[in-house]
């Protein structure tokens, strides 16, 4: 049984290798797709900031994906969910696509605006930790010079949430783990849940709202994703609306008193069930 890893920060993953390796896993850590070479289940956990710093290198990491998968080899979070996590374009298609509400989201306009009458959020297609994000007053043009209209930088509605806070839904193959609701800060939009935070309130899979619930299994199914989380706020009508999805994303630290076990230990778990469904099946 052998579990590849893709990877462009491997001390991100060395958690999670670590509890493999201890029951006995041969795991590969590769941040090239030419390293993986040996049969196995193919993981992907390369993150969004890489195509912000070398979009060309995310390309050759899509086309690699999307290679395997026609091969017939099983990738978790493959060449279409991986484009989906680091494009934000994308992400508003695929919500608009699956029937849940989104914000008005379009194609930013270099020193100019693409939505009008109200204020937006000007967001760079991929990043992370609320980077790059820049909020524009109505009317306010998108500075000269900051990105170009090939880059695909978008802008979005700018939403009020109707209780404060951002939530975010931790998934693991088909199921959720758990919801993350953090208070939204002023000028903040770095919502990164890796950090016990006491402001942070967890929820178990049962107290989350079904309408919520429902949803967000069919972004999954739509998103192709089995490891990440999805992100939404609240109108007010308690509906949500969904702002993000993040195929590479943070446990919490407090996740282990909700889940009554340490949510490394129950993805390795997972990793190895669909690794033996492999050589069950015979496939590589």
């Amino acid at each position: 049984m052998s579990i590849l890893i893709l990877t462009d920060i491997p001390e991100w993953v060395r958690p999670l290798v670590d509890i493999l390796e201890s029951k006995g896993i041969k795991v590969q850590i590769a941040d090239d797709p030419q390293e993986i070479v040996a049969n196995g289940l193919i993981v992907n956990r390369v993150s969004s900031l890489l195509a912000a710093r070398d979009k060309a290198r995310a390309d050759r990491i899509t086309h690699s994906l999307r290679t395997w998968e026609a091969e017939g080899r099983s990738v978790i979070n493959g060449s279409f969910c991986f484009q989906t996590g680091y494009s934000k374009l994308a992400q508003a298609k695929l919500f608009i696509e699956c029937g849940v509400r989104s914000p008005q989201t379009c194609l930013a306009v270099p020193g100019g605006r693409a939505i009008h009458g109200q204020a937006v959020l000007l967001k760079p297609p991929a990043g992370g930790f609320g980077r790059g994000i820049v909020a524009l007053k109505d009317g306010e043009p998108a500075p000269d010079g900051l990105f170009s209209r090939e880059e695909g930088w978008i802008e979005q509605e700018m939403l009020t949430a109707a209780d404060g806070c951002v939530h975010r839904i931790e998934v693991l193959g088909p199921d959720i783990l758990y919801e993350a609701r953090s208070p939204i800060q002023a000028d903040e939009f770095n919502y990164c849940l890796a950090h016990p935070e006491s402001d942070v309130t967890l929820l178990p899979p049962h107290e989350i709202a079904p309408k919520v619930t429902e949803a967000v299994k069919k972004i999954l199914r739509a998103a192709r994703m089995e490891l990440g989380a999805v992100e939404y706020l609240l109108d007010e009508n308690d509906n949500p609306v969904f702002i993000d999805l993040n195929p590479v994303s943070s446990f919490h630290p407090k996740a282990t008193a909700i889940l009554g076990c340490d949510p490394l230990d129950a993805t390795a778990s997972y990793l190895i069930h669909r690794s033996a469904g492999l050589k069950n099946k015979g496939q590589r």
